[in-house]
């Protein structure tokens, strides 16, 4: 009887992801209809595969905390780790993920508008318009809160430079 691990799991994931990501870069030789796929490259940690620290992302619409997820409750979008506090905050982001990935992938706005792709810290947060936003130090936060949706615009208009630096 084999016993699988998360670990073991995350290993196997990696191995299927790249065996996929052989055959998909063929499929880039070959002329095709686009297809709609997440735009966002999210932050993630490159030992554990965790998103956002590991951090539960439903937590902060239902608790209006940062509160840290457990391996007990994991989920894996966009080739990377989720974890939550409850069973349903796992359902709730297997129903409507991109309702709870970080803007930015989780990047900070405020080093976006600079051209740099440093991710927030899943501690310094904001939901604004319904989509949760993470920063780099308080003083963004702050910034941020003064007039995001200028803040918010300004980032996305250089999101595309500075995903061009970010490694797929």
């Amino acid at each position: 009887m084999i016993i699988q691990t998360n670990q073991t799991s995350r290993r196997q994931d990696r191995v299927s992801f790249i065996a996929r990501a052989i055959v998909l870069s063929l499929f880039f030789l070959i002329p095709c209809q686009p297809v709609n796929a997440l735009d966002e490259r999210i932050v993630f940690d490159p030992y554990t595969g965790l998103s956002i620290g590991g951090y539960d992302p439903v937590a902060y619409f239902v608790s209006g905390a940062a509160i840290q997820g457990v391996a007990d409750y994991e989920e894996v979008y966009g080739d990377t780790y989720w974890h939550f506090a409850t069973e349903g905050n796992a359902a709730a982001f297997r129903a409507s993920p991109s309702v709870y990935i970080p803007g930015f992938g989780g990047y900070a706005p405020a080093a976006i508008i600079r051209g740099v792709a440093q991710p927030g810290n899943p501690t310094l947060f904001a939901i604004h318009r319904n989509r949760l936003y993470l920063f780099g130090s308080e003083d963004e936060r702050r910034a941020f809160l003064v007039d995001p949706d200028t803040m918010i615009a300004a980032a996305a208009a250089k999101w595309p430079d500075v995903l061009k630096l970010l490694a797929y």
